[in-house]
């Protein structure tokens, strides 16, 4: 779809001459197609304007900026187009200098990292660790995920704490002992990214001005997902005199609110502080009558319009238990393969169906029941994140970035620890420089075969840290090496893993040219996200809610539909929680195209044995009105 194709509401926002926009686009409405073609507007408008297009998702990014280079030239001269974390990592390589951050700090990006280092903080905070010890391995493990939740919704609120109760005093005092370990091994994590950068910009005035300087034009997608720190992170840049900024967003799509978001910023505050003009995008051009009809039930006021002729079809199924339930998800599944549906145009595949649920968990039954029926399918992941199951590319990974950052005690340990070795074989020191540590790890190791795996690594990293740019020749070596054992010693997961790598490292290679390339900067944009692979995955997807916004199936199943279970137990007794359950199940309903069915089991087996009868969910007898 090209601008002159555009609807009359889609091209009153793509040409407004209105400073500040507010535009309510619903599920379905060609959100993506209006960014990207006001973005092609202006630019074509206004030969001198730079834009700033802010994404929550790096699928967002690439789609948008695909859809433009194809039109406009010097599109990435012209435009930034990426999440506000690629935003700000790049402001804080920058200008971090100015804020006390001489060199570039590294990112811990993964939750299993951060866990371990506040483990660590734990154990040094004296009396909470006593404590900390006395509770049972369960125990532990939810006391350092409430933690971590609660240290990273106060880096939300840009460190904001509230009542001083003890709890909150303890959070502080974790917290503080967190960001010093943070610091002494030059780390920040995820949500530090929008706290640097927004330092950066209140601490040096003149920096902010810059900025609002080079972008004429700010345009924010998903503005429904923004939370505290977003939202001042967009004032600083804009000051008192910068309005020209769109935000566009669905209030009935806001689903992150365990995440610190909350639509007030772009419903509320926005409209207030930069006096928007409010525009709204209601057709939906996605979903067939039948859909729509059910999921408008779940918000009353929504005014959606149906742009199809299409009747679809939307049923929900009740079964006696989950296997049941599996099986016949599994069998329709089969079925609309083997004999397609009229309302859908060309061949069914697999990877034009999904099926979802609130949780993971939910899925034990069907992805059973669809390798019984050798129906394929993978299971979606909800971030983008590198992770390498086998032992060899591990070591590999860990050593990379012990390389990358000398002072990364924590990687140096977990390195240490696959080789079966502690601090005392290596005697470690927070001190030293791991990286000439990692040199003097070999003669330590005392099983052969780890040995002549970590003399192989060690000739690998010496190649990346001499020069990035056999990156691609050290990732063949190491295939080949894997390739020549024998096939009973053959490794097939570190294949794949070192196939991995490739696609990220020739991603990478694709977006930035060679004299820009550098290990700690390829090591950012892997924690970023932006080097993941974005090509379709093979067979039927399976996927929770958050991890396919954004996407949209022609067939759709929303399996274990109980109270309890979607919306989930701890949200039913507040209600600001399950409005967002309730924002979670239009957003599930609304990725379907052409057929929608809801099931639920009435007994489910319980991790005891027991089977237990189950209540359907409280938002289906919202939806019965359709029918």
């Amino acid at each position: 779809m090209t601008q002159s194709s555009l609807t009359l509401a889609q091209r009153r926002v793509v040409e407004s001459d209105a400073d500040a926009i507010l535009v309510l686009a619903s599920a379905g409405c060609g959100k993506t197609l209006v960014l990207t073609e006001r973005v092609r507007f202006i630019l074509e408008r206004e030969r001198n304007a730079h834009i700033l297009a802010l994404t929550f998702t790096n699928k967002a990014a690439e789609e948008m900026e695909t859809r433009l280079t194809n039109n406009i030239q010097n599109v990435r001269s012209r435009a930034f187009i990426g999440t506000v974390h690629s935003f700000c990592l790049e402001m804080i390589r920058r200008r971090g200098h100015l804020i006390g951050y001489p060199e570039m700090p590294h990112i811990f990006e993964r939750d299993a990292d951060r866990c371990e280092l506040l483990i660590q903080a734990i154990k040094i905070s004296g009396s909470l660790f006593n404590s900390f010890q006395q509770k049972k391995e369960k125990e532990q493990n939810k006391y350092v995920n409430d933690v971590m939740r609660n240290i990273g919704m106060q880096k939300k609120n840009l460190f904001y704490f509230g009542s001083e109760d003890k709890n909150d005093k303890e959070v502080s005092l974790l917290m503080q002992e967190y960001n010093n370990l943070l610091a002494s091994q030059n780390v920040i994590d995820y949500d530090d990214i929008i706290i640097l950068a927004h330092r950066i910009l209140l601490d040096c005035p003149k920096i902010a001005e810059l900025y609002r300087k080079q972008y004429h034009y700010i345009l924010v997608d998903e503005a429904q997902d923004l939370n505290f720190a977003h939202y001042e992170l967009i004032k600083a840049i804009c000051g008192t005199e910068h309005r020209r900024v769109m935000m566009v967003g669905d209030p009935n799509q806001a689903i992150y609110g365990f995440n610190g978001s909350d639509k007030k910023y772009m419903s509320e505050y926005f409209p207030k502080d930069f006096s928007a003009k409010v525009i709204k995008l209601n057709e939906n051009f996605r979903s067939t009558k039948a859909i729509l009809k059910a999921a408008n039930c779940l918000v009353p006021k929504n005014t959606v319009k149906i742009k199809t002729s299409l009747e679809g079809k939307f049923k929900i199924c009740p079964f006696p238990d989950q296997d049941k339930e599996a099986d016949w998800i599994a069998e329709s599944i089969g079925y609309y393969i083997d004999n397609g549906h009229r309302d859908i145009l060309g061949k069914v595949t697999e990877n034009r169906i999904a099926v979802l649920a609130r949780t993971k968990y939910v899925f034990r039954s069907i992805e059973e029941s669809l390798t019984q029926k050798r129906i394929a399918y993978f299971v979606k992941k909800t971030f983008d994140t590198a992770d390498f199951e086998s032992e060899i590319i591990r070591m590999f990974d860990l050593g990379l970035r012990v390389i990358d950052n000398p002072k990364d005690q924590l990687h140096f340990r977990q390195l240490l620890n696959i080789l079966n070795l502690s601090d005392k074989d290596v005697n470690i020191s927070s001190h030293s420089s791991f990286t000439k540590q990692l040199r003097l790890v070999s003669k330590h190791i005392h099983v052969n075969s780890k040995k002549e795996i970590f003399d192989f690594l060690q000739q690998s990293w010496k190649r990346i840290e001499a020069n990035t740019s056999d990156f691609a020749d050290v990732l063949n070596q190491l295939k080949n090496y894997l390739e020549s054992k024998d096939e009973s010693e053959r490794d097939i997961t570190a294949l794949e893993d070192v196939n991995e790598y490739r696609s990220l490292w020739d991603k990478y290679s694709r977006q930035f040219v060679e004299n820009s390339r550098t290990l700690s900067h390829f090591r950012s944009q892997i924690a970023l996200g932006t080097t993941h692979s974005t090509k379709t995955q093979s067979g039927v997807t399976l996927g929770t809610i958050h991890s396919v916004k954004g996407l949209e199936f022609d067939i759709v199943f929303l399996m274990g539909m109980n109270d309890g279970t979607f919306p989930d137990y701890r949200s039913v007794n507040n209600s600001k929680a399950l409005v967002e359950e309730k924002n979670n199940m239009y957003v599930a309903m609304t990725r379907a195209k052409r057929l929608l069915f809801i099931t639920y089991p009435k007994y489910k087996e319980m991790p005891w044995g027991d089977y237990h009868e189950q209540e359907p969910s409280r938002f289906l007898a919202l939806i019965q009105k359709s029918k």
